[in-house]
């Protein structure tokens, strides 16, 4: 009877501690048109990181601010768009960094139903690339901050009643 009551009890915590972790929401995928738009974004940061346009940091806040219509949710763009510009101020953005760069504060800006943990790795993949392109990680931690700023105000995706344990 003692080995029934303990196997019935390591099943019950084994099962209750699997359904709190948070479930990956959908992550959306660019299309085709979106990708074009994601190379003039990736343009725009290379254009402040080069410093010869001093119009790029205004279009790299209106090219990401355009995925949204809130509000407070642009107001958070903006202070990303000005964030990611101080940063890489003087730095040589690598083509491609720059195109991974702006696909991750895309997915920062329209990705909706994200969990905690999804949010966290794009914090971290902009977080590296930044520190890999030469980025003090203090001021490269100021954009990761931000962007989990954003994900806050965009996210729709409530949090289940088994997430809170």
């Amino acid at each position: 009877m003692r080995f029934s009551a303990c196997g019935v009890l390591v099943v019950c915590v084994g099962l209750s501690s699997g359904a709190c972790r948070q479930a990956d929401g959908p992550v959306p995928a660019p299309s085709e048109g979106v990708q074009a738009e994601l190379s003039d974004v990736a343009r725009d940061l290379q254009n402040v990181a080069s410093g010869q346009d001093p119009q790029a940091s205004q279009d790299l806040a209106d090219d990401l601010r355009k995925y949204t219509e809130v509000p407070d949710v642009a107001a958070a763009v903006d202070e990303l768009s000005q964030r990611a510009a101080v940063v890489l101020a003087g730095v040589d953005l690598a083509e491609e960094s720059a195109h991974q760069l702006a696909e991750n504060l895309w997915l920062s800006v329209v990705a909706s139903e994200l969990s905690e943990q999804q949010m966290e790795t794009i914090q971290g993949d902009v977080l590296s690339l930044l520190m890999t392109e030469g980025v003090a990680e203090e001021r490269a931690q100021q954009v990761a901050a931000q962007i989990g700023e954003v994900q806050s105000a965009v996210a729709t995706r409530p949090r289940r009643w088994y997430e809170l344990f």
